[in-house]
């Protein structure tokens, strides 16, 4: 059966649309003040200031929920409208209490505060009707879109589909579906790809071990067939998303999380933090940290080359192929360390006294500097400066068949440092358990990530690489 304990990082996608969301209405808001205090000959800026301010951080908090991002989906105008108007009039209202409570409400011109009523919610709705029309051409990029199919399918399923073909914001193209019964159960346009024997072969090609779809919906009824179990089996141990469509909300257990999918309720298992444009504020940091990183330490790193070329023969980089988000191999970056080995050796993890490191580079591991390569990954957007660190493909065949979840780490981007390393979990895996302790972490952190909890691990990684004793 699926982790469920894995299953709660399906909310947060939605949780960081929520807040940027949430951010959009509240600089309209703000915006939309300025624009007629600076109009007004009865306003004065000093007097507003405050409640500038107020109205900015209600904003936030009123504007940010999942409500308002299933009402922006809506096309018609009627429907958004009145959802707009509610929230800013809320908001309006505790403008106007904090105002009555530090008795400055009879500094306020009356005028002004009338406009802003009545124009607001106009300027909000045009705000709401921009964010969907980028949205929509933003997924009309088939590049952009995921691929999904259905197993098991029931009534549910037959709605999930027909609301994701009217809702391109939720950027699924559902393909076919999996049955063994003969009668269609989804829309008779659907294909019908074959019967549950033949799911687990389509979804993961054997030979190649390509995952040839991103989202799996599970039709949940009463009596599920025993072919499931092995489907299941394949999705646990690949990086497709995958969701419960319960049949009634009978099926809501404990553990997986009930979530709306274009306004039809799912069971979420193994879903990326990261979808569209949930993953700008980390992009963001990536790029600032990584240019402001390579600039910053230019200088080291060219001594530090030229240290590693002095020190043994062979060349001052180490590529070696790694798994990166989905699964896809990637090249990732080291300063070498050790020497130069033959192309065809088998990877084996260095150990305390390692002959194969050279002085320079058992420096280079203590204090982790080998590692700063890896900032052009982020650059390129192959890695992230925050992530589960990537483990050599070797190993990766290896825990993956030991370590129940283990492929679920590369529902995002593998990553310079992270929250397993930051809590010492660091260097050499020499037992399955501690193998176990650090997937844990790396869940978690998947679980709840957040660019606070980012810049947390950042710092800590710096006084983590100051007296670590688990480099060599």
């Amino acid at each position: 059966m699926v982790n469920a304990s894995s299953a709660s990082n399906s909310s947060q996608p939605a949780q960081v649309l929520s807040a940027l969301t949430g951010i959009a209405f509240a600089v309209t808001i703000y915006l939309t003040l300025f624009a007629i205090i600076v109009y007004s000959e009865h306003a004065d800026p000093e007097i507003f200031g405050v409640r500038m301010l107020i109205a900015t951080l209600a904003s936030v908090i009123v504007f940010s929920s999942h409500q308002m991002l299933n009402t922006l989906q809506e096309k018609r105008l009627l429907t958004v409208f009145p959802s707009i108007a509610g929230r800013w009039f809320v908001v309006f209202m505790i403008v106007v209490l904090s105002a009555y409570v530090d008795k400055t409400s009879e500094q306020l011109s009356r005028a002004v505060m009338l406009t802003w009523l009545l124009v607001t919610p106009f300027s909000l709705t045009c705000t709401a009707l921009f964010m969907r029309s980028v949205a929509v051409i933003y997924y009309s990029n088939p590049s952009r879109r995921r691929k999904a199919v259905l197993i098991w399918s029931n009534s549910a399923c037959a709605d999930l589909v027909e609301s994701l073909r009217k809702t391109p914001l939720a950027a699924i193209d559902v393909v076919g579906f999996f049955d063994n019964r003969n009668e269609s159960r989804p829309p008779s346009n659907l294909s019908r790809l074959g019967d549950l024997s033949q799911a687990t072969d389509w979804i993961v090609d054997p030979e190649t071990g390509h995952v040839n779809v991103d989202v799996v919906f599970i039709g949940m009824n009463t009596r599920e067939p025993p072919e499931l179990a092995e489907i299941i089996a394949v999705l646990e141990d690949s990086t497709v998303s995958t969701y419960f469509v319960p049949e009634s909300l009978i099926f809501g257990m404990p553990g997986i999380q009930l979530r709306e999918l274009a306004g039809r309720p799912v069971l979420a298992s193994t879903e990326t933090p990261f979808i569209g444009l949930a993953a700008l504020p980390k992009r963001i940091l990536d790029l600032f940290g990584s240019l402001v990183g390579l600039i910053l330490l230019s200088p080291i790193l060219l001594m530090i080359a030229i240290g590693v070329k002095l020190g043994s023969p062979g060349p001052v980089l180490f590529k070696q192929k790694r798994y990166g988000i989905a699964g896809r191999p990637i090249n990732v970056y080291k300063f070498r360390s050790m020497r130069q080995s033959a192309p065809d050796a088998p990877v084996i993890q260095a150990k305390v006294g390692d002959r194969r490191v050279t002085p320079f580079g058992g420096f280079l591991r203590r204090s982790s500097l080998d590692e700063l390569p890896q900032l052009f990954n982020v650059l390129r957007g192959e890695m992230s400066l925050v992530g589960p660190r990537p483990h050599a493909i070797e190993h990766n065949e290896l825990y993956r068949k030991l370590v129940s979840g283990y492929m679920f780490r590369h529902k995002i981007k593998p990553g310079i440092t992270g929250w397993a390393q930051v809590n010492g979990l660091r260097g050499e895996t020499e037992t399955l358990e501690k193998m176990e302790e650090r997937i844990d972490y790396d869940l978690y952190y998947i679980q709840h990530w957040s660019i606070w909890l980012d810049i947390v691990i950042i710092w800590r990684t710096m006084k983590v690489v100051l007296g670590d004793k688990n480099a060599y």
